[in-house]
């Protein structure tokens, strides 16, 4: 396994990637941002957008690398302890539905702690769905948490204290590899929360993710997704979430705003806000899915 790694390693598409989401019940405010390293293409890469019921706007772009893998275009990730982060934005977004393009004037900054243990991948697969997944990363790790701080949308000031997720992978990070993939995450308190991955692939499917309660991220290993479409977007959706200990969540999803991001000339990536509703308790979170272009 070792020699595979240093192989992957030295692949063109060699990723590694760091994702952050929040959203402010309050301000009914979304916030979900990337950064990506290939350095073997010598790629860096970024999205950053809000979503707002008046705004839906965002900015995606590529430079070379260079020796601030988490500086990119205004966006900038500090580690600032262990769990603990500082985001920042300072630049331009764009409405890309618009007929002419409508820009906003963002500055973002933003403490962003987690809330549980780092959950990683590795505790959900088995050997043969670790390689069935290695063209879309090698390493995979989720973390909730809570974020606070300002956003301000040209001039006027959002007071920001929201929940949300955080994601690093590392491997190789081929957007044309996966059929689709559904990654949905939910926070229904500082004490509650998940997050879900399945992943379809030529081999068949794998599952991932977590349910953190009563202090333990709980393992998920099998997921049964029943999702509903409006105009190709996916609208509603139900869950049944299994862990190792073979308990089962029932969560339903509901769409309520959503951003679309071209990733190549194939695949693009939906990212939405949606509520959820489990054992009677309401929570956000983004439901990010990746599908061939229509």
């Amino acid at each position: 396994m070792d020699l595979d790694l240093e192989i992957l390693k030295k692949h063109e598409e060699w990723n590694e990637s760091y994702y952050f989401n929040f959203h402010d019940k309050n301000n009914d405010l979304t916030a979900f941002m990337r950064i990506g390293n290939k350095v073997n293409k010598n790629e860096k890469s970024m999205f950053f957008f809000l979503m707002t019921p008046h705004v839906v706007a965002g900015i995606k772009m590529e430079t070379p690398c260079n020796d601030k893998p988490l500086n990119i275009a205004g966006l900038d990730y500090e580690e600032i302890g262990s769990g603990k982060w500082r985001l920042r934005y300072d630049g331009s977004i764009f409405d890309p539905r618009a007929a002419v393009p409508t820009e906003f004037k963002v500055k973002m900054d933003i403490a962003w702690e987690a809330l549980n243990p780092v959950m990683d991948y590795v505790d959900c697969v088995d050997e043969k769905q670790t390689e069935m997944s290695s063209n879309v990363a090698s390493e995979h790790y989720e973390q909730f948490g809570k974020a606070l701080g300002k956003i301000e949308i040209d001039g006027e000031v959002f007071e920001i204290a929201a929940m949300g997720e955080r994601d690093l992978s590392r491997g190789v990070r081929d957007w044309g590899s996966p059929k689709m993939w559904m990654w949905i995450n939910s926070e229904f308190s500082h004490e509650e929360a998940f997050n879900i991955t399945k992943l379809s692939v030529e081999g068949g499917d794998i599952d991932a993710g977590y349910f953190f309660k009563d202090s333990v991220n709980e393992p998920l290993v099998k997921s049964d997704i029943d999702l509903e479409f409006n105009n190709g977007i996916p609208s509603t959706f139900k869950m049944i979430l299994f862990d190792k200990k073979s308990s089962k969540y029932s969560v339903r999803g509901e769409v309520i705003r959503f951003g679309m991001i071209p990733v190549d000339e194939k695949m693009i990536l939906i990212e939405t806000l949606s509520k959820y509703m489990w054992e009677g308790k309401e929570g956000y979170g983004i439901a990010e899915f990746l599908v061939p272009k229509p």
